[in-house]
Formats: structure tokens, C-alpha cells, sequence
């Protein structure tokens, strides 16, 4: 009887540590670090072992286990063939499609990764910097602007304006910030479908929804003024925080309320064709149509291309009384709800800048 009992609880035990050892392989194997899109660029040099690779993409955080790692690359015979050569991975993404997507990279492919919240002339510079492609046929950045303003795109995107107040720069503000993995045989055109692409998947069917409701913060919207107002969230949300934000863009809806100059500085810059230093005191009396000191409203277009916590914040702001804001010498921004209070803690804390 003994025997027997102490053969039973061997094969239980047996039992629960296989059932824990499937439970701890799936979940390496198949559930994803996050469920937040967040692209992260990756690359493989040549030579690199499957052993290496694992120990990078753990640093990165994008799997849980190098030994998960190291059995599952075996036991696939993944590992020879992977491919040396930049790619972009997402957070969201589980081991087994990692697995997958590093098996289909190319030597001559390349990664970008556009910060949020500047112009597409910028996004030019940088695309002139990282010389994507094979040398001498480079991507430059006046074939990336080329492609920025080809009107075509408006019939194959339904989000983007019918109209834009800028010839050069006709879908600012749409060329979505974010890491992207460059096909040099689909050249600038290919790199602006892909940013493109990105943001009709990022302003989701949801958030359309969303704007096209009025709430206590902000009345009834379209894509366009929440685009131009994230444009401008993410040139002067100083210390990038979701509060931040959100109460900037809430300065911007109670001055369009009341029909009250915007007076973002940013928005001038934007139309002087620079982003620093800040406008002078005759460039801030000029008649330019980016000039919000001097047109009460929107200005014609975006001035950026925002990213989603800008956007985010621009769909859903907190309900405030804010009118006025600035930063301070430290990065700190200040709200306030009147024009004395604003003075007064202008000359307490300083500008930023001053």
C-alpha cells in the first residue's frame, strides 16, 4: 500500500511540474512583454549567433528568457536562419513571431526612427543624415518631400485634408512619427506610405468616433483641428508629460471658445521656415498667417507631426480653466487662468530660455 501510495504522488508531482513547465514554455513562447505598440529597432550583424541575438533582445526587453530563447531557436531550427540586417520589432510582438520576422530581414534595409513633433522639413534633414539605401542611390530628403506633397495620396487616404493651407507641405502633421524599416526599392514614396499607413492605424476607427462627439472639454471635431492642435501640443508640451499635454491643448480649446488669440509663438516659427531661437519682437508684429498672436483661430496647418500622446491628449483633454501657460528656467510649466497671475509668475520663476 505504501508502494503504491508513493508511486501516486511521484506521478502526480510528475504531472503538476509538466503541466507548470507547458504553462511556463507558452507563456514565453506565445504571449508578447506588452500589450503597447511600441516599435523598437533591431539589428542583427553579420556572424551574430542565435545566442547573442537572444541576449540583445533580452536587454531590450522584448522577451522574458534567453533559455526560452535558446530551446525554441533549436527546436524550430530557427537559428541559421536568421538574417543580418536592421529591423523593426514591436513590444507587442511574442517570441514566435520575433522568431519569424528575423528570418526575412535584408543587408541593404535600414531603420528610421522620426522623433515626435517635428516638421517633415526636418524629418527630410534626418532622412538626408541616415543615408538610407546603397550608396551613391541614397534616399535624400528633396525626394522624401517630393513624395510628401504628391496629391495622389489624398484619393488613396480618406483622412487627409481636401485642402491644405501650405503647397509644400500638404499632409503636414499626417507623416506619422516612428521607427520604420526602409526598403530601398521602394524609395522616399515607400518610406511616406509607410508613415502614412501608421497613422490611419494609429487614429483607430475609435477615436473617430470619439471626436466626432462633443464633450465637457471640447466640443464635436475632425481629424484636421485635432491634428493641427497635437501639432502644436507636441512643439510646446516642454516636459512631454500626459498632464502637460493635456492641459496645453485645454489652453487652446478655452481661447478658441472665447475667440481668443492662441498666441503660440511655436505656430510663427513654424511659418519663418525655423524652430529657434523664439520670434523677435518685430517678427511677432508680422502679418504672417502662422502668426496667432495676430489671427485669432487655428493656424492654416499643422506645424509638426505629432505623435499619439499628443493626439491622445487633444481627443481628451481635462476639463480646466486655463488660459495662459509657460516654462520656467527649470522645464517646469506653469497654468494659470488670468493675465495678471501669468505675469506675475513670469517674473517669479522666469522663462525658459531667459
Amino acid at each position: 500500500m505504501r508502494r503504491l501510495i508513493t508511486v501516486v504522488v511521484i506521478i502526480g508531482l510528475l504531472g503538476f511540474g509538466t503541466s507548470r513547465g507547458i504553462d511556463w514554455w507558452n507563456f514565453n513562447v506565445n504571449a508578447p512583454m506588452s500589450s503597447t505598440n511600441h516599435s523598437v529597432p533591431f539589428h542583427i550583424d553579420p556572424g551574430e549567433t542565435s545566442t547573442q541575438i537572444g541576449s540583445d533582445l533580452y536587454d531590450l526587453r522584448l522577451i522574458r528568457s534567453t533559455i526560452a530563447w535558446d530551446i525554441y531557436t533549436r527546436v524550430t531550427n530557427a537559428a541559421p536562419k536568421f538574417q543580418a540586417g536592421s529591423f523593426v520589432l514591436n513590444a507587442n510582438m511574442s517570441m514566435s513571431q520575433i522568431v519569424n520576422a528575423l528570418q526575412h530581414g535584408r543587408p541593404d534595409e535600414k531603420t528610421i526612427t522620426f522623433p515626435e513633433g517635428f516638421p517633415l522639413r526636418s524629418q527630410a534633414a534626418l532622412v538626408d543624415e541616415k543615408k538610407l539605401g546603397t550608396a551613391p542611390n541614397y534616399i535624400t530628403g528633396a525626394a522624401y518631400l517630393k513624395a510628401a506633397k504628391d496629391p495622389g495620396w489624398g484619393s488613396l487616404y480618406s483622412f487627409l485634408p481636401a485642402q491644405s493651407g501650405s503647397a509644400d507641405y500638404p499632409y503636414e502633421g499626417y507623416l506619422f512619427p516612428d521607427t520604420y524599416l526602409v526598403d530601398p526599392a521602394a524609395g522616399a514614396r515607400g518610406l511616406v506610405k509607410a508613415q502614412l499607413d501608421q497613422f490611419n492605424a494609429v487614429f483607430t476607427a475609435d477615436w473617430r468616433g470619439q471626436i466626432a462627439q462633443p464633450t465637457s472639454s471640447r466640443p464635436a471635431e475632425d481629424i484636421r483641428t485635432i491634428v493641427i492642435l497635437a501639432s502644436m501640443v507636441d512643439r510646446e508640451a516642454n516636459n512631454k508629460t500626459s498632464t502637460d499635454r493635456g492641459n496645453v491643448c485645454s489652453v487652446y480649446y478655452n481661447r478658441l471658445a472665447i475667440n481668443m488669440p492662441l498666441g503660440v509663438d511655436a505656430t510663427l516659427l513654424y511659418g519663418l521656415g525655423r524652430l529657434s531661437p523664439e520670434p523677435t519682437g518685430t517678427e511677432l508684429a508680422l502679418d504672417n498667417p502662422y502668426n496667432t498672436r495676430k489671427h485669432a483661430g487655428l493656424p492654416p496647418t499643422a506645424i509638426s507631426n505629432p505623435g499619439r500622446a499628443a493626439l491622445q491628449a487633444c481627443i481628451n483633454p481635462p476639463k480646466t480653466n486655463y488660459l495662459y501657460y509657460f516654462t520656467d528656467r527649470q522645464g517646469t510649466t506653469h497654468f494659470e487662468t488670468n493675465a495678471q497671475d501669468f505675469e506675475n509668475d513670469k517674473a517669479k520663476y522666469g522663462v525658459s530660455g531667459s
